[in-house]
């Protein structure tokens, strides 16, 4: 029976018959018992888990499907009629209706983003004027007259720059020029026809004049002209502290002289001699570097950090020493007296050894444990008392002898043993291959017990006859016959475990079954007629002669027959009835059908839903909605005051488009008049409930 496959709306999306495949999307769609659809199904997922990346578009997409760009490694929707960026901003003048959180809007035509955060539109930039030119600071990369790149910010008013921030100063390249600039100073240079009006704090390089007359030994002083300043003081200069000269009042030279010396005299300031020394009674200082000559210290306690002498003399010293000659007093060591002056030989227990070797001298021991061996090499026998437990941390563990290992068990009555030979060693005892594992004389070994069998045994071959019975003979290479029978005789099972041979029949006679717990048997074919039933014409076919059967089927327009296609592949019917999908053919003498190219329709076409893409048909009902309180532009308008005065009696919601005007006011003319320049741009503005407009575009 065929699927249905529909969309996630509803709608069908194709019907899919029984083993066959669908390719009309960028995914393979599977009927019911299509052999191979494991490879399809796989893709499928492949193809989703992937967004069908590549860097071709995929060639049959739907809308909503997701495609991942390798070109640009971007991934995009397909809307129904062309593949968008997912993420990308909505550019239009007016902002979204419903956005999510986080949606971004490219405001048209100033060309600013916003975000919504979930209550409303934020603005992130770039800063502008509405309606006016570019009016932002801007980073940028000037050039100097020696080219070189310098990072700069202009700040720019309705597109005119009025100031350049810099870091260092140079002077602006030919390829770069700008109106009212030329030497660029560090910090922010302004546009020679630009000036700053008001109180400024800080330093300036220079001032055409001080803001405050000042006085210069009774002068004024404002900056804009010379004034001259005579050498006598009104007050005289008088020497204080360790100052030796008299007073200096600007009429007559006077030396000063600082009262210092290098002797240890009181009330001078301390001075150094000729060599670079001085005298002085008592130094009290916290003193740092190297101290050179001898310090006497007669009370009180002295720290040092590191002290380094050729000899120390004094009734004794405290603390550790870095090393010594020899013990002050001798000490023993396990018994033996050490006092750092000769080596010394230390018996000691084996549990205080610390060492990770016993020397080589070392011949008998009796140890009663040992602990973790990396290797053991032994010369002669090893005898185990008890049992012999070979462990391995990690997956594997093993014995290895060099040529044979013998492997020999004795109770004390009857002895057993078993050879492991090596692949190169020929097999002295019993029969085997190199490498076997070999009893030593034939028949000496059983592998296992018959109460103590074997699970599984694996081998390539088995040489030498076998007994008992196997589960199945298919996994048997070759078996050289089945006991008893004749030629052409078939093998059943007549009971669990007991197998019998039924003989050849008679030539023309087939097998037949003996049912539950029957043999099965020889005997004649049991032969039944094939009767034709409805549609087809024909006589009963009984297996013993030829037949033909036909389907009762033309292309006429014929009662009780079945549809037959005619040499062009068409037939007629009175009536069909079904759920078309896909497109109908028309033909230029329909008369229930709507030509794609020229027809005209008689009554109302309606359209499921508004338009979502720019070549969608669009409804009245969508035209209505879109184009409500909007009236002409209106000539007469050139200010937002005449829209308000005439459109005051509107309803809320009223929207008005007119020609307003801007007006500039250019920098003074020659002849020391303004300039104004007039430019007119199309504004739209709506009506709000508390009687305001608001501009929307």
């Amino acid at each position: 029976m065929a699927y249905v496959i529909n969309k996630t709306d509803g709608t069908a999306f194709t019907t899919l018959q029984d083993a066959t495949v669908n390719n009309d999307s960028s995914i393979t769609l599977v009927g019911r018992n299509y052999i191979g659809y494991g490879e399809a199904q796989n893709e499928n997922f492949l193809f989703l888990l992937e967004n069908f990346a590549h860097n071709t578009a995929p060639s049959t997409p739907i809308a909503g499907q997701l495609w991942f760009d390798t070109n640009v490694n971007v991934i995009k929707v397909w809307d129904g009629d062309k593949w968008v960026e997912v993420g990308a901003a909505k550019l239009s003048g007016t902002p979204p209706v419903d956005p999510p959180t986080g949606a971004f809007w490219l405001k048209t035509p100033h060309n600013t983003l916003h975000t919504y955060n979930g209550s409303g539109w934020v603005f992130i930039g770039p800063e502008t004027a509405e309606g006016f030119d570019t009016t932002r600071a801007r980073s940028t990369t000037l050039v100097s007259d020696t080219a070189i790149n310098h990072a700069a910010i202009e700040l720019t008013v309705d597109g005119t720059v009025v100031g350049i921030v810099t870091g260092v100063p140079f002077r602006l390249g030919s390829t770069n020029t700008r109106a009212g600039f030329d030497q660029l100073d560090a910090g922010i240079t302004l546009n020679s026809n630009t000036f700053i009006k008001g109180n400024l704090h800080g330093n300036a390089d220079t001032a055409s004049e001080l803001q405050t007359t000042r006085k210069i030994n009774g002068t004024g002083f404002d900056g804009t002209r010379d004034i001259t300043i005579t050498s006598s003081t009104t007050e005289p200069l008088r020497p204080g502290d360790y100052i030796t000269g008299s007073s200096f009042n600007g009429s007559s030279d006077i030396t000063w002289d600082v009262n210092a010396t290098s002797a240890n005299s009181i009330g001078t300031i301390v001075s150094r001699n000729a060599a670079g020394g001085f005298a002085a009674g008592l130094i009290t200082a916290n003193l740092s570097g190297e101290l050179y000559g001898n310090v006497t210290a007669t009370t009180g306690t002295s720290r040092f950090d590191v002290i380094q002498a050729n000899s120390f003399v004094g009734p004794s010293l405290s603390g550790n020493a870095f090393s010594a000659t020899k013990l002050r007093t001798a000490r023993n060591i396990n018994g033996v007296a050490f006092d750092g002056q000769d080596d010394i030989t230390v018996p000691a227990a084996a549990n205080t050894l610390t060492g990770i070797s016993l020397a080589t001298n070392v011949i008998n021991s009796n140890l009663q444990q040992v602990g973790n061996l990396i290797s053991l090499e032994v010369v002669g026998n090893i005898l185990v008392n008890s049992n012999l437990t070979i462990a391995s941390s990690g997956t594997n563990s093993s014995l290895t002898a060099t040529r044979q290992l013998t492997i020999t068990v004795d109770d004390g009555t009857d002895t057993s043993s078993i050879k492991i030979i090596s692949p190169d060693v020929s097999v002295t005892a019993g029969t085997g291959a190199n490498g076997a594992l070999v009893p030593t004389t034939n028949g000496d070994v059983d592998l296992g017990k018959s109460n103590l069998e074997w699970d599984n045994v694996h081998a390539n071959t088995f040489i030498g006859s076998l007994q008992g019975n196997a589960d199945t003979a298919t996994l048997a290479t070759t078996a050289a016959n089945i006991a008893g029978g004749a030629a052409g005789s078939f093998a059943y099972q007549t009971a669990s475990g007991a197998t019998a041979l039924l003989p050849a029949g008679t030539a023309g006679e087939i097998l037949h079954t003996g049912g539950t717990g029957g043999a099965p048997y020889w005997g004649s074919p049991a032969v039944a007629d094939l009767i034709p039933g409805a549609y087809l014409n024909g006589t009963s076919y009984d297996g013993l002669a030829s037949r033909q059967f036909d389907v009762d089927a033309t292309s006429a327009n014929t009662a009780s027959k079945v549809v037959a296609r005619d040499a062009s592949g068409n037939f007629s019917a009175g009536t069909i009835t079904a759920n078309l999908t896909g497109n109908a053919t028309t033909a230029t003498t329909a008369t229930n059908n709507v030509l794609k190219s020229g027809d005209t329709m008689t009554g109302f076409l309606t359209l499921h839903s508004n338009p979502t893409a720019n070549l969608h048909a669009a409804t009245k009902q969508y035209v209505d909605a879109a184009t409500q309180g909007i009236n002409p532009y209106w000539a007469g308008a050139t200010t937002l005051a005449n829209v308000q005065a005439t459109y005051a009696s509107f309803p809320t919601g009223t929207k008005v488009a007119f020609w307003n005007e801007r007006v500039y006011n250019a920098p003074r003319n020659g002849n020391g008049g303004n300039a104004t320049v007039y430019d007119r741009y199309k504004q739209t503005v709506q009506k709000q409930a508390n009687g305001t407009w608001l501009t929307v575009g």
